[in-house]
């Protein structure tokens, strides 16, 4: 029950990413955020629906999307969206929780503006807060155990 990687991207460029674990065998990192953002555009458009998980062999892709406007043109609603690679038999309701969390709080701590010009340099203190927000998930079985002795 593993978290490997999380990161929040916007319009195909992570703004936020913190690696626990090289998943680089799940999903090449040059083409994640573009498969990523295929696959949810597909599920709009196609389905009217948002795709929330998939598999890739021993390893599950979790998303969540939340909707968000440019603050000079209102009608301008862009997806922010956040996702987490994790290992097949993890909770997928605790990871979305933790998920949620930091998506509010990233909300919350930075500006709209920052994000729709995608001023990575803003958000580079982020990923420390990912760690506490994910916490044991971040951990594998065995390095739970290397921490506790």
């Amino acid at each position: 029950m593993t978290v490997l990687e999380t990161a929040i991207t916007f319009q195909g460029k992570t703004l936020v990413e913190r690696e626990f674990y090289d998943a680089d065998d799940v999903l090449d990192h040059n083409i994640r955020n573009s498969l990523l953002q295929a696959i949810s555009g597909l599920a709009d458009e196609a389905f009217g629906d948002e795709i929330q998980n998939f598999t890739l062999g021993e390893h599950s892709i979790i998303l969540i999307t939340r909707e968000i406007e440019e603050p000079i043109n209102p009608d301008n609603k862009q997806n922010l969206q956040m996702y987490a690679i994790v290992e097949k038999d993890t909770d997928e309701k605790t990871v979305k929780k933790c998920m949620e969390d930091a998506m509010n709080q990233f909300l919350n701590r930075f500006s709209v503006n920052y994000i729709f010009q995608k001023k990575t340099r803003k958000f580079r203190k982020f990923p420390k807060r990912l760690d506490k927000i994910f916490q044991d998930l971040r951990l594998r079985t065995e390095d739970r155990f290397k921490t506790l002795f």
